[in-house]
């Protein structure tokens, strides 16, 4: 009996040797990261010209405005609010947030992520693989009608993070950006091909499509995982289109660089990955980002997630800083609206993510309530 005893401690205490020694290997591996520098400056725009539109039960996500300025916005998918509500997707307009297209078809978009209003003022939906499903979900709703004109999915296994989206204005193609799951997948390009439905994945692992080692810090403190086990790590996040759809912008969360790359490089499925990165051009330095867009005369605005702020980086390099607000947790989505008006939003993600990635309790997401579903501000001249 003794022996045995031994033997079952002895077993025990390997087993706990090797999940000591496998959490200090995922700590090493994935967990740290270096604070990343304050890149902002002083703003362009006073905290009091950037208004608070419209109030939600629980954080925003994305944003997107049309062509004719109306503006859409989500509850942001981590939140997974279909315990507690059953709308996800709006439309702003007249100081009213109303469900979009009606309520009835909203079980259907409980965990769109990014969004995006091609030229045929269609509004582009995407639900990500890796929340609830099998495989990446595509749909479209045409805006003068409210009726779903696409509906599909992408292949098995591409795509699986796929957030932000965006539409060439011929309509002809699809960018999606896969994030990957930190640092544990690599993070790629999506080209699809809205005709045959084909979807093609490029500079999949590239340099710069793939998170640095930065550890991001809110006012919440380092945004990590598994308290610290590891770090919050995002490669491609935020992706735009030049006005005239020949450059493709891009930037992963965790990285200090904004990308370009000509369109023509990335629609032409006979370049090798070798001939597709030569195309690739560094922009400028940038904050730690997640929603970027661009305005009518080029330049890109890049959200800051550590400091509430935007930063416009013109397409020489130039940048500055135009809003940054202390009571921003985590600067997200970004649109730009007819006229100069620019849309954001504040997901507020490190307020409720859980440590473990498990869902967020009702308290926890209740705690800060009602949430703000719009930022708006209007461009300098």
């Amino acid at each position: 009996m003794k022996r045995l005893r031994r033997r079952l401690l002895q077993i025990l205490g390997g087993l706990a040797t090797l999940v000591v020694a496998l959490l200090i290997f995922v700590r090493l591996v994935y967990g740290g990261g270096d604070a990343y520098p304050d890149r902002t400056t002083d703003p362009i725009i006073d905290g009091d010209a950037v208004a608070r539109v419209g109030e939600l039960p629980f954080p925003a996500g994305n944003v997107t405005a049309s062509a004719e300025g109306r503006v859409f916005v989500n509850i942001h998918p981590f939140t997974q609010s279909d315990r507690f509500t059953e709308a996800y997707l709006f439309e702003w307009a007249d100081g009213e947030l109303t469900p979009y297209p009606d309520q009835a078809t909203q079980d259907d978009l409980r965990y769109v992520f990014g969004m995006t209003v091609d030229a045929r003022e269609r509004l582009w939906l995407t639900s990500p693989a890796t929340l609830d499903r099998e495989r990446t979900r595509l749909q479209a709703f045409d805006l003068a009608t409210g009726e779903r004109v696409e509906d599909f999915e992408l292949d098995e296994g591409v795509g699986r993070f796929a957030q932000d989206i965006r539409v060439t204005p011929d309509g002809a193609t699809m960018i999606l950006a896969d994030t990957g799951a930190f640092q544990f997948t690599s993070a790629s390009l999506i080209v699809l091909d809205l005709g045959s439905k084909s979807a093609r994945t490029i500079l999949k692992g590239h340099e710069s499509t793939q998170p640095q080692n930065w550890m991001i810090r809110t006012h919440e403190g380092d945004h990590t995982v598994g308290w610290g086990l590891v770090t919050f790590s995002v490669g491609v996040d935020g992706i735009a289109l030049s006005p005239d759809g020949e450059t493709l912008y891009y930037a992963p969360m965790s990285h200090d660089t904004l990308y370009r790359i000509p369109m023509s490089a990335v629609r032409d499925a006979s370049l090798s990955e070798e001939a597709l990165a030569a195309e690739i051009e560094a922009v400028a330095t940038k904050p730690l980002s997640d929603g970027i867009e661009t305005t009518e005369d080029g330049e890109v605005l890049v959200t800051d997630i550590e400091h509430g702020a935007i930063v416009g980086i013109r397409p020489d390099g130039t940048s500055r800083t135009l809003v940054k607000l202390d009571s921003v947790s985590w600067t997200d989505g970004i649109t730009v609206a007819p006229g100069g008006q620019v849309f954001f939003t504040d997901s507020a993600i490190p307020s409720y993510l859980d440590p473990l990635l498990r869902p967020p309790t009702r308290e926890r997401l209740d705690s800060r309530a009602p949430h703000t579903a719009l930022y708006q501000f209007q461009l300098p001249r």
